[in-house]
């Protein structure tokens, strides 16, 4: 026998606990929905519980109002709510992820990617009309799968539009975490949050628990850090700094504009011993961005593709034309952190993923790989047009610089080239790695 609750009358079979706040009176329990099977996060507010409050309750029912109103996958959806003798439950999506307090520290690379993605949650949260504020961004409301998909949780807090907060309004949200607007109930933006990404992001990179993040702080409330973490790249730190600034003036003004800073910069510095290395690296990139050009100029006509790619593999590699024909061969599953860029010159690159035909030819795509085994790879590019055709493929052995490769290729597009929603995809050793889409205009 277990002490869980017994919500079998309302369609759900407790499994196990998440979490609790008993001083709150809320406890979160994965469960069962009967009639599906599929598994579902049920929070239970008890409130005729001892220290329980109405305001409490409250929250719930705002963040009630707020979930049904949001559609992101990275965001667990609302699917159900209903009253006990006890108190009140909300049914939300389940994620098979732990929060980041259960891992409170990162290597800068994934930190990063981290950041990233909840830079695009936040984004998506802030273009809507009015923006919503999280208002209680920390590692425990952040969920990381093996795979580092990031989902944003916990909207109790969560506030529609900034606007002016009342001065008798009970503060609300992790202090460490809150900016100095939010702790003195001052007006909120959309860079509020920012802070407290920032203050997340910093806690990873040093590895300390949240209620250690007030030990970084000196007598103004700013959050020293940069001391504790020699070995990353100066530009990476001051976008950092930039997002905890205590005036929010001083912070970037949007998670977009975060975002597409933050994108372009290199995290961990590299020693100056290894240059030669990277120069060495560097040329052979370009020979393969040469090797992804020809393929792609060439394969434009599916037959092509067939046709010439046994031909390159062979003239250039004869030995190693067996290894990929190894059917038993089972390779480990690769899990890089990918970083997908394109643009319309190899050394600019954009976040507005569009290209039209009459106005520019070529368009490149960039992909940058961390976190990989160290070895050498095969590489394919993949671009298919807006009906699904392989449109060009190029491929090409890959060598990685410690955990890292590098690679483009580029596509020259033609008058015929139907317009829409293409799509580039990259492998390595057959396993698809990274994927983008792009908005291919007249």
């Amino acid at each position: 026998m277990n002490d869980f609750p017994d919500f079998s009358n309302y369609g759900y079979q407790v499994t196990r606990e998440l979490g609790h706040n008993r001083a709150g009176g809320r406890v979160t329990y994965l469960a069962t929905e009967i009639n599906t099977k599929r598994s579902v996060v049920v929070k239970q507010f008890q409130f005729a519980q001892t220290g329980a409050n109405w305001t409490e309750y409250q929250a719930y029912e705002k963040e009630i109002q707020i979930l049904r109103a949001l559609d992101n996958p990275h965001i667990p959806r609302y699917l159900d709510s209903f009253q006990t003798a006890s108190g009140f439950c909300m049914v939300q999506e389940y994620k098979d992820a732990n929060s980041l307090a259960t891992a409170p520290q990162q290597t800068p690379q994934k930190t990063k990617q981290i950041a990233i993605s909840v830079l695009e949650i936040l984004k998506y949260l802030q273009n809507r009309v009015p923006p919503v504020i999280h208002r209680d961004l920390k590692p425990e409301n952040i969920l990381v799968d093996d795979r580092l998909n990031v989902s944003l949780v916990d909207f109790g807090f969560a506030r529609i539009g900034g606007g002016e907060v009342a001065a008798s309004s009970v503060v609300k949200g992790t202090l460490g975490f809150m900016p100095p607007e939010q702790m003195f109930n001052r007006q909120l933006t959309v860079a509020s949050d920012l802070y407290s990404l920032g203050a997340t992001l910093i806690c990873l990179l040093i590895g300390i628990n949240s209620t250690e993040v007030g030990s970084l702080m000196d007598e103004t409330g700013r959050i020293n850090f940069k001391h504790r973490l020699p070995q990353l790249t100066p530009e990476f730190l001051e976008w950092l700094q930039k997002m905890v600034e205590p005036n929010f003036k001083h912070r970037y003004a949007s998670a977009n504009a975060a975002l597409n800073a933050l994108i372009p910069l290199e995290v961990v510095q590299q020693p100056k011993q290894s240059k030669l290395a990277l120069i060495s690296v560097g040329l052979v990139t370009i020979a393969i961005a040469a090797i992804f050009s020809w393929f792609f100029i060439k394969s434009a006509e599916p037959e092509k593709v067939v046709e010439t790619a046994p031909e390159i593999i062979k003239s250039a590699e004869p030995e190693k034309v067996v290894e990929p024909a190894e059917p038993k061969i089972i390779k480990p599953k690769l899990k890089p952190l990918t970083q997908v860029k394109l643009g319309t010159h190899s050394r600019s690159w954009k976040n507005d993923y569009r290209v039209s035909i009459k106005r520019q030819k070529k368009f490149f795509f960039s992909v940058i790989l961390t976190g990989l085994p160290q070895g050498e790879y095969e590489g394919i590019c993949k671009v298919f047009d807006s009906q699904g055709k392989l449109a060009a493929r190029g491929q090409s052995r890959l060598i990685t610089t410690a955990d890292r490769l590098n690679a483009w290729c580029w596509y020259n597009f033609k008058d015929k080239d139907k317009t829409g929603n293409w799509r580039f995809e990259f492998y390595l050793d057959n396993q698809r790695v990274g994927e983008s889409s792009l908005q291919v205009l007249p």
